[in-house]
């Protein structure tokens, strides 16, 4: 039996369809609002069985239940966390990707669970101005890193410190995740914005990874005891504008074309919480969340390859572009039905 947190969310979903066609029991953690029949859904598509996932409905920071939850599992996939970058969110945030893994990591030390495989981002990396991002560039705090990152790294400490005490732990860092999952959340999201008539794009560049890459690895990583170490998970360097203008192409409608220059993102976020503030209604755009979109980031890392390369498996990214083509069908469907 492996037990899963955040089973029903972008690369949760990928993973539970990997575990099941793969023979495994999935134990999967859940709250009351978790939407179970899109998980079931999903699971049904591919030919896999949702009967055979045991739900567990509960609270990640109650350390008494996840003793409970736990119990007889072999391995422990800590997927479940909170991305977002409002101000108002930031609380949470670490109480949530901070907290519930301390608890976590705590409840798995006093149950005798020893294999941890933990879902972190880019985001608990440091950066090096002119130089690509890796899993050894180590986290800088300062005044343009996000609430979001500053959890995320100190979750990773939590399961560091797990390591310290006994535990086997592997952590994934990836860039952004692209995939079908909820169009009106985290990087799902953009596809609903460029299909809705999206102008604007911003003038910077990220990496991108799919999330059934993202979930592949997790499942492969944690199977071949690839214990000890981070691995950064990122399929190709692309600009904004070249996704953006991917997936209007396979909307088919017209790209967006107006590009947000740095000099506008102070009065885009103000303007948008200007909005919130009159109408109550959740801002689209923060200073956290524009506040990057303008710089070149890169990300360059061989180390997941080399050690399954090692082990006699080798290991290709989805081409991003073929993400986008699926996601955009998906998303296309989903959306003109509704």
């Amino acid at each position: 039996m492996e037990f899963v947190t955040g089973g029903t969310g972008l690369v949760g979903r990928y993973l539970v369809a990997e575990l099941l066609a793969g023979g495994r029991e999935v134990r999967l953690l859940c709250r009351p609002q978790s939407d179970r029949k899109a998980l079931l859904r999903f699971l049904n598509h591919r030919g896999l069985d949702g009967q055979r996932v045991e739900w567990c409905e509960g609270d990640l920071l109650d350390g008494s239940f996840i003793e409970e939850a736990i119990a007889g599992c072999s391995r422990v996939y800590h997927l479940a966390a909170v991305v977002s970058f409002h101000p108002k969110d930031a609380q949470h945030m670490m109480r949530v990707n901070r907290d519930a893994t301390r608890i976590l990591v705590n409840a798995m030390l006093h149950v005798g669970v020893e294999e941890l495989v933990h879902l972190s981002s880019v985001a608990a990396l440091g950066r090096v101005t002119g130089e690509p991002v890796h899993e050894e560039v180590p986290f800088e705090s300062g005044p343009n890193v996000t609430a979001y990152a500053h959890s995320k790294f100190e979750s990773e400490l939590e399961v560091w410190r797990g390591q310290e005490e006994g535990l086997k732990v592997l952590t994934l860092n990836p860039t952004v995740i692209l995939g079908a999952g909820d169009f009106n959340r985290s990087s799902s999201a953009l596809f609903a914005m460029v299909y809705k008539g999206l102008k604007w794009h911003p003038t910077g560049s990220n990496g991108f990874v799919a999330a059934h890459d993202v979930a592949r690895a997790c499942h492969v990583l944690g199977d071949q005891k690839c214990w000890g170490k981070r691995y950064l998970l990122n399929a190709e360097n692309r600009s904004y504008q070249s996704v953006f203008d991917q997936m209007a192409d396979d909307f088919k409608i017209p790209r967006p074309s107006r590009p947000v220059k740095p000099w506008m993102m102070g009065a885009v976020w103000r303007l948008s919480m200007a909005l919130e503030f009159i109408s109550g209604k959740r801002a689209k755009a923060t200073k956290e969340s524009v506040a990057t979109t303008h710089k070149n980031h890169s990300y360059q890392s061989d180390r997941l390859e080399k050690t399954l390369g090692e082990a006699g498996i080798v290991w290709k990214y989805q081409s991003i572009n073929a993400v986008i083509s699926e996601t955009a069908r998906i998303c296309k469907k989903q959306l003109s039905s509704n």
